[in-house]
């Protein structure tokens, strides 16, 4: 009895490790990716002086064909789909160039507030309310870069 109660033990530290380890890398991955694509919608603005079109979601602006990876069109690690932002005030604020998570019936983008918040304290400052990570009104995340 004493050694299922053990191995019991064990395996529910083993399943919260897991549940963390599985968050740090979806946070991980998401920021790497939103860091990758801004690098893209930057490069494109110096070097042309202008940002890209506005698309829906999934789509990678036609300006961006070749230089923005398939990637942007396929689900975020975190659920829910990437979105090129152009001059918009969706989601409750004004951006001038943005990405937009946002959820999809076929994606939906996770409602986990700790995770959210890891993403946000790894790339800005922590509150989804303020800095260039924000939670939208539509229960989007956007990540601005300029307003």
């Amino acid at each position: 009895m004493v050694v299922v109660v053990i191995i019991g033990f064990l395996a529910s530290m083993a399943v919260i490790a897991y549940a963390r380890i599985t968050r740090h890398v979806k946070m991980t991955a998401l920021v790497n990716d939103l860091r990758g694509y801004s690098t893209a919608f930057i490069t494109y603005n110096l070097q042309n002086g202008r940002w890209p079109s506005d698309t829906g979601t999934q789509v990678i602006p036609p300006e961006m064909t070749g230089t923005l990876p398939v990637a942007f069109t396929m689900p975020t690690p975190i659920g829910g789909v990437y979105e090129w932002d152009f001059d918009t005030s969706a989601n409750g604020f004004y951006t001038k160039a943005a990405i937009t998570i946002s959820s999809t019936s076929a994606s939906q983008m996770t409602d986990d507030a700790d995770l959210l918040a890891m993403i946000d304290a790894e790339m800005d400052d922590g509150d989804l309310t303020t800095g260039n990570i924000r939670l939208g009104s539509t229960n989007t995340l956007v990540y601005i870069i300029e307003q």
